[in-house]
């Protein structure tokens, strides 16, 4: 009897602790959410909180960008009303570009109970400009200058696009994938600085689905769209197919299948190549695993010999030796032993192979290899003689 009345008062604290804490996690109604900002200024939060219980011993806001490790934490005051209103100006960084911002507010009772809201979001969008749209086939253009025309042919490169893609690696898009062109890089150069990203005439976040490209209306935007679009939607399909393994990818591999994706590949490729074959400057693929070289010169010819070098893989071993190095990589392998694994021949390897194939050239260091055997045979046959021969004639001091 002792012990079921003992059971009896564990089990009445046990329910007496999950009230206590239940109305001490009570949910806190809000109303007249607003967000303001202009792309690249301070971002204005405001709303009312509802049927505040208490005297507010403190209050925050709590937000973070999709992508984003870490939430930003600002305390907040609160009117008697329950109006509040708080303004971000880039404390802390600024917010991910095109990226979903998640908030909320929490507030503490004086009587120690802490009310929390539900949370809350809006697309930082670049609302600098007054952005046309247009889509299809799983792509949505976002354009402002060039009217319809230029709006219709970026979505016709984007599909021819998307099409090439999925033939190169079987994947289909499970969502929409946002394309924003800017009519200069000028104008994209705001949202790549917020993104920390450098200059460039494009950028994907295939986490976001969101593609940024820069193509001026005139009479080069068919050539630079059937680059740059398919460039970009190659990267964010790729993601799809690998998902959290993409960023185990090399960069090679990465800019390669994206160069494949084009439908106009850059005529000055093939003659970077043939120049640095020339002058043996070709950069050994090892080196272009983790990052391309930052000299502009010297980035153009990674790319270059990233897309000859994806082509002379597929060429070589068909599309499933190309889904077998992203699989191999995308297990964490480095460079030389993912492609053991999918091809058989580790990267050097295979580079040696390609320079022969593609440029009829061969790496110094290979061909040094290969001569090695016959310069340790010409060692032995001429220099330890001609030692000994030394030291017969060496006279004697005796």
């Amino acid at each position: 009897m002792k012990r079921l009345i003992f059971l009896l008062l564990l089990l009445s604290l046990g329910l007496g602790t999950a009230v206590v804490r239940a109305q001490s996690e009570l949910i806190l109604q809000v109303t007249d959410l607003g967000i303001s900002y202009l792309f690249g200024e301070p971002v204005t939060f405001q709303a009312r909180l509802l049927d505040l219980p208490g005297p507010v011993a403190e209050a925050y806001i709590v937000f973070r960008s999709d992508g984003e490790g870490t939430s930003h934490v600002f305390p907040i005051s609160v009117e008697a009303n329950g109006s509040t209103r708080f303004t971000y100006a880039f404390e802390q960084g600024p917010l991910r570009p095109f990226a979903p911002v998640r908030y909320s507010y929490i507030v503490k009772l004086q009587d120690g109970r802490e009310l929390k809201t539900g949370e809350f979001s809006f697309q930082y969008l670049d609302n600098r400009f007054p952005w046309a749209e247009r889509e299809a086939e799983s792509v949505k253009i976002h354009w402002y200058a060039g009217g319809e025309p230029f709006g219709q042919a970026a979505l016709d490169a984007a599909r021819k696009g998307m099409r090439r893609v999925r033939d190169l690696l079987l994947v289909v898009p499970s969502t929409w994938i946002d394309v924003y062109i800017y009519a200069s890089v000028v104008d994209m150069q705001k949202a790549f600085e917020m993104a920390g990203i450098a200059w460039a005439g494009g950028h994907a976040s295939p986490d976001l689905r969101v593609a940024l490209v820069a193509i001026a209306p005139g009479p080069e935007q068919g050539l630079e769209m059937d680059r740059k679009i398919p460039h970009e939607l190659a990267h964010i399909l790729t993601y799809e197919l690998m998902q959290e393994r993409y960023a185990k990818l090399p960069i090679w591999l990465r800019e390669g299948i994206a160069s494949r994706a084009e439908v106009s590949i850059n005529p000055d490729y093939a003659r970077a190549l043939s120049l640095s074959a020339e002058k043996g400057t070709l950069i050994p693929f090892g080196e272009l695993c983790g990052s391309f070289p930052p000299d502009s010169g010297r980035a153009f010819l990674a790319y270059a010999q990233s897309e000859s070098f994806t082509r002379y893989v597929i060429e070589k071993h068909g599309q499933a030796g190309l889904l077998a190095l992203l699989s191999a990589y995308g297990d964490g392998l480095d460079c030389e032993q993912g492609a053991v694994r999918a091809v058989g021949k580790p990267l050097s390897q295979l580079q040696m192979e390609w320079q022969r194939a593609t440029l009829g050239a061969r790496p110094a260091w290979a061909a040094l290899g290969e001569f090695l055997p016959y310069f340790v045979l010409l060692v032995v046959l001429l220099i330890v003689p001609l030692a000994n021969a030394f030291l017969l004639w060496r006279p004697s001091h005796g």
